[in-house]
């Protein structure tokens, strides 16, 4: 009976072997199995990554050299637009608290020196408000506010450039797309009959056109974004800043326009005196 069922264990054990180097084998031809075709899949994916981006490059022209020049000047444009329009440079907060702490000290020298020896926004229309202070409040609240229609002029005319070259993008690949079509039907006319050689040239010419087409896309996709970004950015920050100096400009208003804004002072009729009431 003992050696029945130690006869039984080692059946089993034996199963379980055999199970478990049948399961290994398996494992090892389904790895083997599927290593070719992740291989291949990925072989596929690179071949069309650089099937497409030769298809690119070979449908480069003279049309796309000239897309890919405004591309390069529309990136251009846009850093130095991150770099030179910030908070920073155009009112920064601890600038902004210093001279108003100087005004209302009224240290006007040493306000005055401070915003002279600054470039930014804020600072320079401070300045020409304070180089008018002897004239009143009202010539220095006319010249803050005439610097600050020149300075943002000129961050919008620069700002400007990207809705050209935003707007040119288009028109430059459909003179692209004509200038490849024109080559591709070009060519078809002159292989004489060839299939094989009309078919390549005719692919030629459309990929030529389809790639021009696809920059202008880019560029002006690019440029119109961050055209309409950057003036609105632009327009907030000059803003706020302008309101910020005319804010400090209220320190100069004359005490004597307050008091003749303001009105009259109510004065209390005289109390009658108890012998000048009737019937005394």
């Amino acid at each position: 009976m003992f050696r029945s069922r130690r006869q039984e264990a080692r059946v089993i054990r034996k199963t379980m072997r055999h199970r478990r180097l049948l399961w290994i084998v398996c494992g090892a031809l389904a790895a083997a199995l599927a290593q070719p075709a992740a291989a291949q899949e990925i072989g596929d994916a690179t071949r069309e990554t650089v099937s497409a981006w030769s298809t690119i490059w070979k449908g480069l022209d003279w049309p796309a050299y000239i897309i890919v020049a405004g591309s390069l000047l529309t990136i251009a444009l846009i850093i130095e637009h991150f770099l030179a329009v910030r908070a920073e440079t155009i009112a920064p907060a601890a600038q902004v608290k210093r001279c108003r702490q100087l005004i209302e000290r009224r240290k006007f020298r040493e306000c005055q020196d401070v915003v002279r020896k600054s470039s930014t926004f804020f600072a320079r229309c401070m300045a020409a408000a304070l180089r008018h202070a002897r004239h009143g409040h009202a010539a220095m609240h006319a010249a803050a506010t005439e610097k600050s229609a020149e300075l943002s002029g000129q961050m919008f005319r620069k700002v400007e450039y990207l809705n050209i070259l935003g707007n040119l993008g288009p028109l430059m690949g459909l003179l692209g797309t004509v200038y490849g079509m024109i080559i591709a039907f070009s060519d078809l006319g002159a292989g004489g009959g060839e299939a094989s050689a009309d078919a390549g040239e005719l692919a030629r010419g459309i990929a030529l056109a389809l790639v021009n087409t696809l920059l202008g896309l880019m560029l002006a996709i690019i440029g119109l974004g961050f055209f309409g970004w950057c003036r609105n950015r632009v327009d907030a920050l000059t803003i706020r800043a302008t309101v910020q100096v005319l804010d400090l400009l209220e320190y100069f208003r004359p005490a004597q326009a307050e008091s003749a804004a303001a009105p009259p002072p109510r004065v209390a009729p005289p109390a009658r005196s108890a012998a000048s009431t009737p019937g005394s």
